[in-house]
């Protein structure tokens, strides 16, 4: 059963106080001076025309009490804070009973029912500052009936005591209005109750939405973070295994020119095939190191795709044969425009993949032209990859049919080098597959309408007899067996493990070229100790910097500094190649065979 209690108007909980409480406090200041001026109204009018001049005193102390109850609120500290709004409420609660009570004191007083214009004038001003109240104060359901109720029931006690039934209707109407305010009054602050709820509701979510944001970015932040971490990791790793890898691959080569049987030739053949792989891998790493550095600047040309086809038909193939499947690819007279480089690359991983991971039938590499475009296809029947997964498998590091992380199925970042090297060329890499039934790529490519220029016949090989090396590496094993291959083409090498080693050899040894290191002793770079060797000799040596850096900032750095740039493991034929290019462009005087 509900309580009496319960029945009367009272006080909200603190916190929705305050906020009504904060809604009186905005139009409080009106509300006393409406109250002053109808009181000053009223008593002169009751003053000229009925001759009461005890109205004015009764209008002086309205005025009064609306001054005091105006500037008085200030006296309160922090009125409107959660924990002193119940006594802001209290007091203006206690001011407004007794401003009430004032009007229903002009009714006791000066409501003659013998003087219709009076009544008429007294009830209007009653009823008019009544329904003010219950615009302005219903918030706090407390407030607003503590001024119509004592404002009104002086009305209802002086109609019932005409004994007059002619004003029944008036002592009726009364009560009934006190009442229907009430009833409004109820109302109004049940609105104004779901108002506020409502706006500490979207605060706090407007709060739950600026921690979430806040901890997204912290997320975001903790990502980039470990991204970071995961590119120095990855480039300090193959920076690692490269030095020795590097100085295996040319003690192999070193190894395979000597007097060997069936039996060593057979395991030199093994070593060399687990060198290619750990190669390929670390080469894997490079060139995703090289999209995340930004290094990667197309050089679009048109070039015809036959020849670059049937170059990777003939190193595709053979794998193709020992796994048993059949490899094949469509002859094409299409001309295309882009850099053939980035093309052949993301070609090599799109066929590697397709080889990959595929048990049974074949690869099929074709060109289908278009009016203005051409699309290179690669088709298998491999395992095929589940409408899930078609977008995760060009994330980094992601695998299909790898559960047991088989390193001979790669590292997972073929299909995101593929994808980097697209956007790269602001093109892009479509695919479909099914399940169990297999999976086609597609590069789209536009086609070129010039034809492209033929390369000129390359030169033959250039010996390097006599050449004259500087090589500068930390690394005692690569300085060893870099010395032997150099000897294997016939130059006369000098070695320096640092920069004041090689810059002190310069008095006895004046070299053709440089090789160098990225990474020497000392926190010096290569590149710093080809300058100081340069500046020495005051000309300009032909070099090449050797590196294992994968680091996006490394690469940058090299590759601004214009140097010619290999990547550790270097295998021999590379660098031969890139020696005799720059002895040319430098019209170095060597013998030809």
């Amino acid at each position: 059963m509900p309580t009496l209690r319960s029945l009367l108007p009272h006080f909200d909980e603190p916190r929705l106080l305050a906020a009504q409480m904060e809604l009186i406090d905005q139009s409080f200041g009106i509300a006393m001076l409406g109250c002053s001026l109808a009181a000053i109204f009223l008593a002169s009018g009751l003053t000229i025309t009925g001759g009461h001049p005890g109205a004015l005193p009764w209008a002086g102390l309205m005025v009064l009490l609306c001054t005091i109850t105006y500037f008085g609120r200030y006296a309160i500290p922090h009125r409107l804070s959660e924990s002193n709004a119940r006594t802001y409420a209290r007091c203006l609660t206690a001011m407004l009973v007794v401003i009430g009570g004032l009007w229903g004191l002009v009714a006791w007083l000066y409501l003659d029912i013998r003087s219709p214009a009076v009544v008429i004038c007294v009830l209007s001003l009653i009823a008019g500052m009544s329904a003010a109240a219950l615009a302005v104060f219903s918030a706090c359901l407390p407030a607003a009936m503590a001024f119509f109720v004592p404002a009104i029931l002086p009305v209802w006690i002086v109609f019932l005591m005409t004994g007059d039934v002619a004003y029944l209707p008036m002592f009726l109407a009364t009560p009934l209005y006190l009442i229907v305010l009430i009833i409004f009054a109820r109302n109004y602050a049940r609105v104004a109750r779901h108002a506020i709820a409502l706006r500490f509701e979207n605060v706090e979510l407007i709060a739950q939405l600026r921690e979430q944001t806040s901890r997204a970015g912290q997320l975001q932040r903790d990502a980039e973070q470990a991204n970071r971490a995961k590119s120095v990791f990855l480039a300090s790793a193959s920076h690692d295994l490269r030095q020795p890898l590097h100085a295996l691959g040319l003690f192999l080569i070193s190894l395979a020119r000597t007097s060997l049987d069936d039996h060593q030739r057979q395991l030199l053949a093994h070593i060399e095939a687990s060198s290619g792989a750990a190669r390929e891998m670390l080469n894997t790493l490079l060139d995703f190191s090289k999209l995340e550095a930004g290094v990667i600047t197309p050089r679009p040309r048109p070039f015809r795709l036959q020849p670059l086809l049937h170059k990777l038909e003939n190193e595709f193939a053979p794998q193709a044969d020992e796994r048993g499947l059949v490899y094949r690819t469509r002859d094409t007279t299409a001309t295309l425009f882009g850099d053939p480089t980035l093309i052949e690359l993301i070609l090599r991983n799109l066929i590697a993949n397709a080889i990959r991971y595929t048990r049974t039938g074949g690869v099929l590499v074709v060109c289908r032209t278009r009016r203005f475009h051409a699309s290179i296809e690669i088709w298998d029947t491999g395992i095929g990859i589940p409408m899930a997964q078609h977008r995760e498998i060009f994330r980094e590091f992601h695998q299909l049919g790898n559960p047991e992380r088989d390193q001979r199925k790669g590292l997972g970042l073929g299909l995101a080098i593929v994808d980097g090297l697209a956007r790269a060329m602001q093109t892009r890499v479509s695919m479909s597959s099914r399940p169990h039934r297999g999976s086609v790529f597609r590069l789209r490519l536009p086609l070129a309408w010039i034809a492209p220029e033929d390369s000129a016949t390359p030169k033959s090989a250039m010996r390097l007899d006599g050449l004259r090396v500087l090589v500068i590496d930390d690394d005692a094993a690569i300085r060893e067996a870099m010395s032997g291959l150099l000897g294997v083409w016939h130059c006369a090498c000098h070695t320096a493990e640092s920069e004041e080693e090689a810059l002190a050899a310069l008095d006895r040894f004046t070299p053709d070229l440089i090789l160098a290191d990225y990474r020497l002793r000392g926190h010096r770079t290569g590149q710093e100790a080809l300058e100081a060797i340069r500046m020495r000799l005051g000309q300009s040596l032909p070099a090449i910097i050797i590196t294992g850096d994968t680091a996006a900032d490394r690469l940058r750095h090299a590759h601004a500094a214009g140097t010619a740039l290999l990547h550790k493991p270097v295998v021999p034929g590379e660098l031969h190649a890139a020696m005799s290019t720059l002895l040319r462009e430098s019209e170095w005087i060597g013998t030809e065979q």
